[in-house]
């Protein structure tokens, strides 16, 4: 039962990273896309993609929930995103294939902060204790209870 309740643990996670890497993956083609004849804003949102990265390859759950409530990266992104929008789109210079790009990334953006929620929801859920300490007593009486039964098959010689 443990062992089936930690292997669906690690499976939900699993699927949550890995949708989160693939709405990761689309959300950096259409910033790059969105950005394509301006290089410093594709710089900033490449640097942001590249502190997520960092952040979910190499800090703990702890730190990336520190690093949301400093400066969330999401959060960040959309905000660059609406300066862009603001200082270029508000003359009415944006086509319909630059609108179309920033509701993708909006949506996107949406979803990925919706399945980052779910995986460190599932990285914080854990047995509670008394599961553990159950889970001892229980191999403690077994114990018990197979040399206690043992004993009585054995003769004066310690044969079995």
């Amino acid at each position: 039962l443990t062992l089936g309740v930690l292997y669906n643990r690690f499976c939900r996670i699993q699927e949550n990273v890995t949708t989160e890497a693939s709405l990761l993956s689309s959300l950096t083609r259409n910033l790059l896309t969105l950005f394509q004849d301006e290089p410093r804003w594709a710089t900033d949102a490449c640097q942001m993609i590249a502190n997520q990265l960092r952040i979910m390859l190499s800090r703990t759950r702890g730190l990336e929930l520190l690093s949301i409530m400093k400066a969330d990266t999401y959060s960040n992104i959309l905000a660059l995103v609406d300066d862009y929008h603001y200082f270029h789109g508000c003359d009415d210079s944006f086509n319909s294939a630059q609108e179309s790009t920033m509701g993708n990334i909006r949506a996107d953006l949406t979803h990925i902060m919706e399945v980052r929620a779910l995986r460190l929801s599932d990285e914080a859920s854990s047995l509670p204790p008394t599961h553990f300490l159950l889970l001892t007593s229980l191999s403690t009486v077994s114990s018990i209870a197979f040399v206690t039964a043992s004993l009585a098959v054995v003769d004066d010689l310690d044969n079995p």
